[in-house]
C-alpha cells in the first residue's frame, strides 16, 4: 500500500522570528503583516493567546490586550528561503517532496518503500523529525495513506504518528477537533453550535447541504476529508546544482594555471546561471590535494552578480593567499545562487559573432593549406542541380543580418562534385521520380530523381540518366 507523510513545521515565521530574538522566548510575541499599528498579527505563540491576543487582531489592539507584546514582520524572501532549504533537507529521507502552496512550513512527502531503508516506517518518521530538529525547528511528523489524513494528523499530535493502514488512519481521524484543522471560522462556530466537534461527526453531515449552508470552501474541507477529491503529491523539483570539477592529471601547484582553469569554470557557472535569471551569491572552491586531504575556500562579491571578472578577482586574492600542503588533484567550483534582478541581467553582454575574429582564421587556413582551401558556395542561375552552385573563394566574412528562428531543422543535401555509381541502391527507392530535363542544344538530357531510404536511416538522392541506362548517386540528405 502506498504511504504518505506529512511534516507540518508549525508557524514557521514564528519560529523564524523566535531564532533571531531567543531573549523573546519568555514574552507574548506576533508576527504582524506590516510596520504599521493597524497591521494584522498573523502568527502568535501561546503566551500571547493567553494574553488575549488572537489571530487577525489589529496590531494596536493586540498591544492594548498584552502590552509588552514582542511584534515584527518576517520578510517573505527568508520565509521561501527556510522553505527551500527544509525541502533540501528531507530530499535526503524522500525524493519526492511537495511543499504546500499555501501554508509556508507544511509538507508532504511520499513514505512509500522506505521501511526497507530504516527498521521500520516508525523509525523512518523519527528521523525526519530528528532532522528538523537540527536545523532548528519545531515539527510534528504523522504517516499514512492520505493527504488529508496526515495533514490533520499533524495538527493534533505531538512527535510523530504513524497509521499502517485506511482504517486505522480513519479511526484516528475521526477523533480529530474541528478547532485543529484549516476550517472557514464562520462555518467552524456554526458546527460548534451544533454540538459537531470532530472530523468524524463533520462527515456524518449529510454530503449535499454542506455547500448549501456552509459554502463552498467548507465543502472542499468536506469532499477532501471523506475521500471524494483525490489530490496526487505534486513534488517540487529539486534545484538545479551549479558546480563544475576538473581532475587534473598530475598535482598541480602553479597558482596561474589554477587560475586559468577557474576561469573556465566560472564563465561556465555564470552563463548557466543568467539562463535560469539567477546571479552568483558565493562560490565555494573545494581543492582535494594530493595528500588526501580536502581544503574548502569560499569567496563572497559584495552583491549578488553575473560580473564573471569580479569574481575572477576575488579567486584570485583568495589563491595568492593560500599555502598548501600537496598540489590539487581535483578542482570543484560551487555557485550559490539567488534571483537575478533586470540591472544584473543586462550586465551580462550578449553573445556576439565577431567577423573579423573569423577573417583572422580564415586568413590563417589560407596560409597553412593553401588559397583554395576557404571557399564559399555562391548560388547560380541554372537548370541542372550540379550546376546550381559554383565554390567561388572565401576572402572577407561577410555583414550578415541576424539569424532566422524555424519552428524545424530544415533539411540539408550534400550535393557530390561527380556522381557516383548508384549500385544496389536502387532497390531503396522511396519516393519520386522527379524529372529534370535540358541540354537539348546538345542532344538533350534526362533525369529521373528518386530519394532511397537505407534500412539504416540514410536518406540518398540518386538520378537515373535515361541516356546511360544507369542509377547514379547525386548526394545525400542530412
Amino acid at each position: 500500500m502506498d504511504q504518505l507523510a506529512c511534516v507540518d513545521v508549525a508557524a514557521l515565521p514564528l519560529q523564524l522570528l523566535l531564532q533571531s530574538h531567543p531573549e523573546w522566548v519568555r514574552l507574548p510575541v506576533a508576527v504582524v503583516e506590516d510596520d504599521r499599528p493597524q497591521a494584522l498579527v498573523l502568527f502568535l505563540n501561546e503566551r500571547a493567546r493567553r494574553a488575549g491576543v488572537s489571530v487577525g487582531h489589529r496590531y494596536a489592539a493586540a498591544l492594548a490586550l498584552a502590552p509588552d507584546l514582542q511584534a515584527e514582520v518576517v520578510p517573505r524572501s527568508r520565509v521561501d528561503e527556510c522553505v527551500h532549504a527544509l525541502a533540501s533537507s528531507l530530499r535526503h529521507y524522500s525524493p519526492d517532496v511537495e511543499p504546500s502552496a499555501h501554508t509556508p512550513g507544511l509538507f508532504w512527502l511520499d513514505a512509500s518503500g522506505l521501511n526497507r531503508l530504516y527498521p521500520s516506517i516508525h523509525a523512518w518518521a523519527s528521523a525526519v523529525r530528528l532532522e528538523m530538529q537540527r536545523a532548528g525547528m519545531r515539527a510534528t511528523v504523522a504517516v499514512g495513506v492520505s493527504r488529508f489524513g496526515t495533514y490533520a494528523l499533524t495538527k493534533c499530535h505531538q512527535g510523530t504518528t504513524v497509521c499502517l493502514d485506511a482504517g486505522e488512519e480513519r479511526a484516528a481521524v475521526d477523533r480529530v477537533p474541528l478547532a485543529a484543522i484549516d476550517l472557514d471560522p464562520d462555518a467552524r462556530d456554526r458546527l460548534l453550535a451544533l454540538g459537531i466537534q470532530t472530523v468524524g461527526e463533520f462527515l456524518r453531515l449529510p454530503s449535499d447541504a454542506i455547500r448549501k449552508r456552509l459554502g463552498a470552501a467548507a465543502d472542499a474541507v468536506y469532499q477532501l476529508a471523506a475521500g471524494r477529491r483525490w489530490a496526487p503529491l505534486l513534488p517540487a523539483p529539486p534545484e538545479a546544482s551549479h558546480e563544475q570539477q576538473v581532475d587534473f592529471d598530475a598535482p598541480e601547484t602553479n597558482t596561474e594555471r589554477v587560475l586559468f582553469v577557474v576561469k573556465r569554470m566560472v564563465d561556465a557557472l555564470v552563463a548557466s546561471l543568467a539562463r535560469e535569471t539567477q546571479a552568483v551569491v558565493d562560490l565555494t572552491l573545494d581543492l582535494t590535494l594530493d595528500n588526501r586531504t580536502t581544503q574548502v575556500e569560499r569567496v563572497r562579491p559584495a552583491a549578488p552578480t553575473l560580473d564573471g571578472v569580479q569574481l575572477l578577482t576575488l579567486v584570485r586574492l583568495r589563491l595568492d593567499a593560500l599555502r598548501l600542503s600537496a598540489g590539487i588533484v581535483v578542482l570543484r567550483v560551487r555557485a550559490d545562487a539567488c534571483r537575478a534582478t533586470s540591472e544584473q541581467l543586462h550586465l551580462l553582454p550578449p553573445a556576439r559573432r565577431d567577423p573579423a575574429a573569423a577573417d583572422q582564421a580564415c586568413a590563417r587556413l589560407r596560409a597553412e593549406i593553401g588559397d583554395e582551401a576557404v571557399v564559399f558556395a555562391r548560388l547560380c542561375d541554372a537548370h541542372m542541380p550540379g550546376a546550381k552552385f559554383v565554390w567561388d573563394r572565401f576572402d572577407r566574412m561577410p555583414a550578415v543580418a541576424a539569424a532566422s528562428v524555424v519552428p524545424a531543422r530544415p533539411l540539408v543535401r550534400r550535393i557530390y562534385a561527380a556522381p557516383l555509381p548508384a549500385g544496389g541502391l536502387a532497390q531503396a527507392v522511396t519516393r519520386g521520380p522527379y524529372v529534370v530535363s535540358g541540354g537539348w542544344w546538345r542532344g538533350g538530357l534526362r533525369r529521373d530523381y528518386y530519394y532511397a531510404e537505407t534500412g539504416e536511416g540514410a536518406l540518398w538522392w540518386m538520378y537515373y540518366d535515361h541516356r546511360k541506362k544507369r542509377f547514379f548517386l547525386q548526394g545525400g540528405v542530412e
